[in-house]
């Protein structure tokens, strides 16, 4: 059995502080309309980690544990902070970059809390994604042809 990082420790702490479930190294928090899906991905070059955001639409099926790369609106947590926050947390997420472990898992848990909560908890509702958060999440993913017309749908319909 391998040692888990600090990161990837971390990451697992804001999982279970969401009241996720974890799968398969992906955390899953499921809101009235969405399922909300938080991959850590090791980048295949070094020791430095992606983290992935996805959300499934429950109205477009039902799914248990959705794999990142099926979800409807798919991003990296890099491209959703603002511009002034990228720097660090891809420092934060960067073994090759020298930072005392508790230094590091302070420092992350707090932008994932201050960054990536609000947007989780934005994307698991529809009333969610209508908010600032909510469209800041949109904007900045890809999103599959199903998941644009069910968000075209549900616009029509509101």
């Amino acid at each position: 059995m391998s040692r888990r990082n600090v990161i990837q420790r971390t990451f697992d702490e804001f999982g279970r502080s969401l009241g996720g479930s974890k799968k398969s190294g992906s955390w899953y928090v499921t809101g009235p309309d969405a399922i909300a899906v938080l991959n850590l991905q090791k980048s295949q070059y070094g020791p430095h980690y992606y983290l992935n955001v996805g959300l499934w639409f429950l109205g477009l099926g039902a799914a248990t544990n959705p794999k990142p790369t099926h979800c409807h609106v798919q991003s990296r947590l890099e491209a959703l902070v603002p511009a002034e926050h990228r720097r660090n947390l891809e420092s934060l997420l960067d073994l090759d970059q020298v930072v005392d472990d508790e230094e590091r898992r302070t420092e992350l848990l707090g932008l994932l809390a201050v960054q990536l909560e609000p947007l989780v908890q934005a994307g698991t509702s529809f009333d969610g994604l209508a908010t600032e958060a909510g469209q800041r999440l949109l904007m900045k993913s890809l999103i599959d042809g199903d998941g644009q017309r069910f968000l075209a749908t549900r616009a029509a319909g509101s």
